[in-house]
């Protein structure tokens, strides 16, 4: 299928076929990752898939590749933004379309281990509605990245701001119809795991699954990040004394900016 969906909002009915998995990925002009991101979503082992790629006002040869790894993937072109969180809105469209029992995300510049599936579904049971992997900064991409990927290590000692990054998920197809949907927030991955706990599931990391993260990481990627994290946190209503331990502690003194330049919007649009 290609074409654009008109209303990104509605909610989709929970009506299932025998599809198992549908993996969903966003991709805005990513050919330079998507040979190395695909490769490893080929070789998934499930008993049914669907890939289904949004392509987000890519003036490159994305499409192209995609066909290339998946000749029967369905194709949702947007050609405008129709929500403020870009990101977001690519997760919900490609969602209406998806027919899987789980609902796989993953980004179109991550590089996943072959087995990837099947550790985070073994994960995937019971109370558990959403198993993310562990997401390392590729170091061999820039100098940058090199240092970033060992900076991120902070994250394991510093409590205030360890989160889990949501580029490679699985999450149960019936538990995401319930909270709606993925919504119009700057963290779509952090709202659904709030909303996901607040109906009394659980959301789990998976450490064993590591992914490498393979975009070069540039001083104004590093600045804007700081800032739209920051931004992140006051929308999603964060006290300040944590914002500043988190910065401090990690050295991100932008978080705290961002957070002042955010405008505390509570209210989310819903699928």
């Amino acid at each position: 299928m290609s074409g654009v969906l008109h209303n990104p909002h509605k909610r989709l009915a929970y009506n299932l076929t025998d599809v198992a998995v549908s993996v969903i990925m966003a991709i805005h002009n990513e050919a330079e990752y998507l040979e190395d991101s695909l490769s490893a979503l080929r070789q998934m082992k499930a008993s049914s898939s669907e890939f289904i790629a949004v392509l987000d006002r890519c003036s490159d040869n994305s499409k192209e590749i995609v066909l290339r790894y998946f000749p029967t993937a369905k194709m949702i072109e947007k050609k405008s933004l129709s929500w403020k969180n870009s990101i977001a809105e690519n997760q919900q469209l490609g969602f209406l379309e998806a027919e899987g029992r789980v609902i796989c995300i993953h980004d179109a510049d991550i590089r996943s281990p072959p087995d990837f599936f099947n550790k985070l579904s073994a994960k995937l049971q019971g109370n558990v509605k959403s198993v993310s992997a562990e997401i390392q900064t590729y170091k061999k991409s820039s100098l940058t990245n090199l240092v970033f990927h060992y900076w991120e290590k902070t994250r394991k000692i510093a409590p205030l701001g360890k989160e889990p990054r949501g580029g490679v998920r699985l999450i149960d197809r019936n538990a995401l119809e319930q909270v709606g949907g993925f919504k119009d927030v700057i963290a779509q991955d952090t709202q659904l795991d709030i909303d996901l706990r607040r109906l009394g599931y659980e959301t789990k990391p998976c450490d064993d699954v590591i992914c490498l993260h393979l975009r070069r990481i540039t001083l104004r990627k590093t600045v804007n990040t700081q800032i739209i994290s920051g931004k992140m946190r006051r929308q999603m209503g964060m006290p300040l004394w944590h914002v500043v331990g988190h910065s401090l502690i990690r050295l991100r003194p932008l978080v705290i900016y961002g957070y002042f330049r955010g405008d505390n919007e509570r209210d989310v649009q819903r699928g």
